[in-house]
């Protein structure tokens, strides 16, 4: 099974990066490039995981993670920054994420940290056992 992951930052090479990345991995990708888009992405494609950068245009991570779990609980919300602050900021909010990773994200880190909340089945390529 393909988990579905929104990825929004709007850094255009963090985000093809990132994406590009779990893309690979096997994932279902939906990307937005601000926080409004995110939110719209989140109603409409139901993603597993949502992946926010803390600092976008529009609505930041923080106030994205708080509406998008109120809209499903179940997603697993993950925020990311390369700012200390924010990184601080991040980690004191009650926004439901359960993780904030610091940009630029070592994406061999993420998949693991995916594996371990999403299970073997849903982080593997289609097919893999």
């Amino acid at each position: 099974m393909r988990s579905r992951l929104l990825v929004a930052d709007d850094d255009p090479e963090q985000l093809a990066e990132i994406s590009e990345y779990l893309e690979r991995q096997g994932f279902d990708i939906v990307t937005a490039h601000d926080g409004f888009h995110a939110l719209e992405k989140v109603a409409e494609h139901r993603p597993r995981v949502i992946m926010l950068d803390v600092n976008m245009p529009g609505w930041d991570g923080v106030r994205v993670a708080d509406a998008a779990r109120n809209l499903d609980h179940r997603a697993i919300i993950i925020l990311m920054t390369a700012d200390a602050d924010a990184f601080q900021y991040a980690n004191d909010t009650e926004c439901g994420a359960v993780t904030v990773f610091s940009k630029p994200v070592q994406l061999p880190k993420l998949m693991s940290f995916l594996r371990s909340v999403l299970g073997a089945t849903e982080a593997e390529p289609s097919g893999a056992a």
